[in-house]
Parts: C-alpha cells; structure tokens; sequence
C-alpha cells in the first residue's frame, strides 16, 4: 500500500508499533498530516515551534547552526519523534536546530497541549518520550566523539557507511558539498579524499553520486 493513502491512525500502527493503542487514537483524533517535500526546510533556530513532530515516513536531517555554517548532527526516520520538538513545543521555547527533509517525507504533527495530557495520564506515551529523549542524547554524543576524537578520512568512511545502510542501496545519490556540509569540512577536502577511496578501488565517483564497491571499514 502507498503510505500517501494511509491515515493517520495506519501510519502509527505501521511506524509506531510502541505506543499503546490510546495514545495512538487520541494522536490520530488530534494531530494533522504534512507532507514535506526533499530540501525543504522544517524549521530553524529561532523559530517557535508548536507542534510535536513525529516522522510517518521518510527522513530528516537535524543541524546546528552556527556563524560559520551547519554542523550536521543526526537523522530522524520513519518512527523517531523530534526530541527537540518535544522540548520546545511544551515549554513555549524557539528551536535550538535547523531540521531539513533529506527525502520526501510525511509528518504527523500534535499539538503541544495534547503532549501535555498524554504526559499525564497515560505512562506508555511518557515511556516513548524518555527514550526518544536517552536516543537522541546517545546520537549527539557519538557526534561529538566523532567530531572531536576521529581523524576527517574516519568519519568519511563512517558517513558513508551509515548513508549506505540508510538507504540500502550502495548507490549514494549525494555531491562532494554535501558531504562537506554534514561533516563540517570542505568541497575540496571531500573530493581529495574521496578521490583517494576510488583510487584504492573502494568506490567509483560519478556526477552527483557514489558507488560504494566493497564493504569498507578501517584496516
């Protein structure tokens, strides 16, 4: 089935199989659909947000920005919930990130007051927004591990890897400057780099994509 054509409730079910069946009747009785197309921005910092963001289906990039760009922090796919969504939405807080589709993607949005009686009555929905909050702390955590303790040839591999499995596919649809802007670097040092994979028969570079040719890893 085409998830264009599932409601609301169906999108739960299939994407968030977690929550208890009230807490999904009472998201799909309160909050509305949105679809987001690739490259559109959700919303940056500053911004207000006003409703908690879970992902139905597709996926979003979440960034930090900065006076001297963006600095490329985790994704959110089909079944996460916006974290920061939920921070800032119930405390009447401006976004701390910028979030930007990274494929055409569906969006379940729920009211900020709806959180806060889901919050209180019911435990399974309480359960999901702890571990939403422990997931997305263990992501920033290994961001700033990889940031501060990896070597930029490291984390390209570990980019590339997680794209790949990401997708499925060792076909990767990307250009030099994007992987440039999510690891915080630079179009030329990209290429260099990526230029030296292919000359070890690892990948194969064509115009606006990667072709990952073995399983690749640190040796």
């Amino acid at each position: 089935m085409n998830n264009d054509s599932l409601t609301i409730k169906e999108l739960l079910d299939k994407r968030f199989p977690m929550l208890s069946e009230d807490v999904k009747t009472i998201i799909s009785e309160e909050a509305s659909l949105a679809k987001v197309d690739k490259g559109q921005l959700m919303t940056r910092m500053g911004n207000n947000l006003r409703n908690i963001v879970l992902i139905a289906d597709g996926s979003v990039k979440v960034y930090r920005e900065g006076e001297d760009g963006e600095i490329f922090l985790y994704y959110l796919e089909a079944g996460d919930a916006c974290a920061m969504s939920l921070i800032c939405a119930t405390k009447h807080e401006t976004s701390e990130v910028m979030i930007v589709a990274s494929e055409d993607s569906q969006v379940i949005l729920l009211p900020a007051a709806i959180m806060e009686k889901l919050m209180k009555n019911h435990k399974n929905w309480y359960q999901f927004v702890v571990e939403t909050y422990r997931t997305r702390f263990e992501e920033l955590l290994n961001t700033f591990d990889s940031v501060v303790f990896k070597k930029l040839d490291e984390r390209l591999i570990a980019y590339l890897q997680g794209q790949a499995e990401k997708t499925g596919s060792p076909v990767l649809q990307i250009t030099h400057q994007q992987i440039a802007d999510d690891l915080h670097s630079t179009r030329e040092v990209i290429s260099r780099l990526l230029k030296s994979m292919e000359q070890k028969n690892i990948l194969a570079i064509n115009r606006n994509s990667l072709v990952l040719k073995t399983d690749i890893g640190l040796k």
